[in-house]
């Protein structure tokens, strides 16, 4: 809990202003002899840094007090002049009106206060990924909130663009080269079908010409078989026309069976002639089939020749399609290294948050060490508070922390404990609380803040902080109400300052007490009020 601040020194006294009446100075309460004393008593219901910051309260009430007590009894003509008489009948009437309020029980938290150093959570540096390039274009500024992969800045990508261009030219080119080694490749199949089928028909020449080779074999047997029949037949008629001749001659025969012997034997040499011929023919055959063998053979070799030319021709053609596809596939290549350069000249946000330095200028060169920005990822801070090491036993992970600034009072959040750091500085003997912050654009990276951390809630006596009238020697009272609304200066011991109306009070009080608070400043011990509803 913060203290209340005000603009009047701790020490001034209510005697230092020579225009209170003497009265005023008199009717002060006295202090009871058996009250606490101020440094002892209550060391153990609050932290050691929350010792005295209930006086500034004190203070700042105290001058409203003094300067309303002076009007009121001015105007009422107050005076030691006053006849007795008159002064007794005030007393027996009220005094004054006050309002009242009752001491209440209420959770109470014990706060630790100390100041530190706002930090971001996470602080990217953001290096360009491409380097000894100039800087065209600047996109954002310090405080900017940018998304994951938002532009940053723009480097020139000219002559990237250039030599794209120029890749882009080469792979056009390749795949025409492609193209045309493709079909290349294509004819010489056609051709290695065409020979493989040559081929074919070769070897099937080949067969049929071995085929009427043999055919006309076995015709020039058969035929030379007809030749030695026919011979033995010639024999036979040629002997049979002799005989029949000799026969004739000596008048055994007529000469009409001479000329049918020599008809047969005429008969007889034809049909020798004949098969001779026949032979002739089967041997000429013979031949032509031998020759045409000879010739399907040698087509079978050049058909066998083309096709292995065109194999060799395939395989030719299915290399340049390899290299053409080679050089299209490098071309892929430089075109995507191109393209990831270029779309390095982007600098981009690697993740989400705020821009907290921005180092790029226009025309700058990029290099690989120059920081271009700096980002708060998320925009998660942190608040690092300095905490002495006697203390750091009241610190908890997960505690609230309330924190504010002295220079802006526009500063006023809740944040929690997240984690205490391991190390001690030996010179200050501090520990560093890091305390998580939440996302305000207030907060900036370097702010020095102030930290309430809770560390212990407790069941605690609260009333108004308007009731409290501070006291010369630095103390505090109130004025109790009695049944019969008499009041009672009481001094009190105060505690914990909940807000801007409430405050913790130690000793002096009890649970349900009543106590005035508006009008407490013009009230004297013992005096009766009014107390308005």
């Amino acid at each position: 809990m913060k203290p209340l601040s005000y603009n009047i020194d701790q020490n001034q006294r209510v005697e230092e202003n020579s225009t209170v009446p003497p009265d005023i100075e008199e009717s002060a309460p006295p202090i009871p002899d058996d009250f606490p004393d101020d440094d002892h008593g209550h060391g153990d219901r609050r932290e050691e840094s929350g010792g005295s910051h209930w006086k500034s309260i004190l203070i700042g009430v105290a001058v409203g007090l003094v300067l309303a007590g002076i009007g009121g009894r001015l105007l009422s003509g107050s005076s030691s002049e006053t006849p007795v008489a008159e002064t007794e009948e005030t007393e027996r009437n009220p005094s004054q009106t006050v309002t009242a309020a009752t001491v209440e029980q209420q959770a109470v938290d014990r706060t630790l206060n100390a100041s530190g150093t706002v930090q971001a959570y996470d602080l990217l540096p953001i290096l360009p990924r491409a380097t000894g390039l100039q800087i065209i274009e600047v996109r954002v500024r310090e405080g900017d909130i940018v998304a994951p992969g938002d532009v940053l800045a723009v480097l020139d990508d000219s002559v990237l663009q250039s030599q794209l261009s120029g890749a882009l030219s080469q792979i056009d080119s390749a795949q025409s080269s492609v193209s045309t080694a493709q079909a290349e490749s294509t004819q010489a199949e056609s051709r290695r079908r065409q020979a493989q089928a040559d081929l074919e028909r070769a070897r099937t020449g080949v067969s049929q010409a071995e085929s009427r080779v043999a055919q006309a074999e076995a015709t020039l047997t058969r035929n030379q078989a007809r030749v030695s029949q026919a011979r033995a037949s010639l024999e036979q008629a040629q002997r049979e026309y002799q005989r029949y001749q000799d026969l004739a001659n000596d008048g055994a025969i007529s000469r009409q069976e001479v000329e049918l012997r020599q008809r047969d034997l005429r008969t007889a040499q034809e049909d020798v002639n004949q098969a001779i011929e026949d032979v002739r023919v089967a041997e000429a055959e013979i031949d032509s089939a031998r020759a045409d063998v000879l010739n399907a053979q040698a087509n079978v070799e050049s058909a066998q020749a083309t096709l292995e030319s065109t194999l060799a021709g395939i395989e030719a053609a299915q290399a340049g399609v390899a290299n053409a596809e080679s050089g299209v596939q490098n071309q892929d290549a430089v075109v995507q290294e191109l393209e990831t350069r270029l779309d390095q000249t982007l600098v981009v946000a690697p993740r989400g948050g705020i821009i907290a330095e921005r180092q790029a200028r226009v025309g700058d060169v990029s290099s690989a060490s120059g920081t271009l920005f700096t980002l708060i990822a998320q925009g998660q801070l942190e608040l690092q508070l300095q905490v002495p090491e006697t203390q750091l036993p009241l610190v908890r992970p997960g505690a609230p922390v309330r924190v504010t600034s002295d220079a802006d009072d526009r500063i006023d959040v809740q944040g929690r404990v997240r984690e205490i750091l391991p190390t001690i500085n030996p010179d200050t003997r501090q520990a560093t609380v890091v305390v998580d912050l939440p996302s305000d654009e207030i907060l900036r990276p370097g702010m020095f803040l102030e930290g309430e951390i809770v560390t212990n809630t407790v069941e605690g006596l609260t009333i108004p902080s308007a009731a409290v009238i501070p006291q010369a020697d630095g103390t505090a009272q109130v004025f109790r109400l009695n049944a019969d609304d008499t009041v009672i200066a009481t001094r009190i011991e105060l505690g914990e300052v909940l807000d801007s109306s409430q405050v913790e009070v130690l000793n002096g009080l009890e649970p349900g007490d009543r106590i005035a608070v508006s009008g407490a400043g013009f009230l004297s011990d013992g005096d009766l009020v009014r107390v308005a509803d």
